[in-house]
This record gives C-alpha cells, structure tokens and sequence, in this order.
C-alpha cells in the first residue's frame, strides 16, 4: 500500500544494534528507555528527552518530515556517539517498545561495570555524570 508509513530504525553507534519498529511511538520509547541508562551529562539528558522522551512523536515526526533522518551526536567512553532515527526498516521488527539490545563489545561491558547500560529503575533520576 502506497499510503503505509515505511516503519522506523533507531540505534546509538556502537552501543546498540539497529532496531526496526513500524511506528515511530515504540521506536522512540525503545531509544528513549536505552538512552536513560548511560552516563549522559544533564545537557544531553535534556537535549535527549526533548526529542525521545514523553511528546516527542510529533516533534520527531516533523524533523524527519524535514530532513529525512535523525541524527544526533553525544559523547561517552571518550568518544562521539550517532544517534539515529530512520524512517526505513532494517532487519526483524520489534512491536513492543523496549531498551534496545546492546551490542557485545569491551566498551559495553564497561558500561555494565560500572553500573549502567541495565538500570531496573527507568522512571528514577538519569545518570549524570559524563564518561
């Protein structure tokens, strides 16, 4: 069908594995879920809420609109980091929102270390401190 949104892919960079949703609602409550876990400082916290926490939809649906992606940069681990948001569908899709599956690297395992990246507490204070 022409008229059938092409669904969504989310991921953070070396931190997540691309992840297709068919609406963007779970996509961003999925990203949004992952991104609380991390070490992000309170200026990324508030910059990432904006876009992917609560009423986000409709602001992300309108830059996508506009500009055909996502695309957002933050730093951890002492390296940039791309967050993105494509409309497009890459790989299995996932109906339900849930965080997003980390990948399998040293720098992730670093995360788990230190106690983030699989908080049981999403809807508590986000970390904030940056790495």
């Amino acid at each position: 069908m022409k008229d059938t949104p092409p669904g969504y892919t989310v991921g953070i960079a070396e931190i997540t594995e691309p992840t297709s949703f068919l609406t963007l609602a779970p996509a961003l409550s999925s990203l949004w879920q992952t991104l609380r876990t991390l070490p992000l400082g309170w200026t990324q916290f508030e910059a990432y809420r904006y876009f992917f926490g609560p009423g986000a939809t409709g602001r992300t649906e309108e830059f996508l609109a506009r500009d055909g992606r996502l695309r957002l940069s933050f730093a951890l681990l002492g390296r940039t980091r791309l967050i993105s948001v494509l409309p497009t569908v890459d790989g299995p899709i996932q109906l339900v929102p849930a965080p997003l599956r980390l990948v399998d690297s040293p720098e992730v395992t670093l995360l788990r270390l230190n106690g983030t990246g699989g908080r049981p507490d999403l809807d508590g204070p986000p970390h904030r401190r940056s790495a």
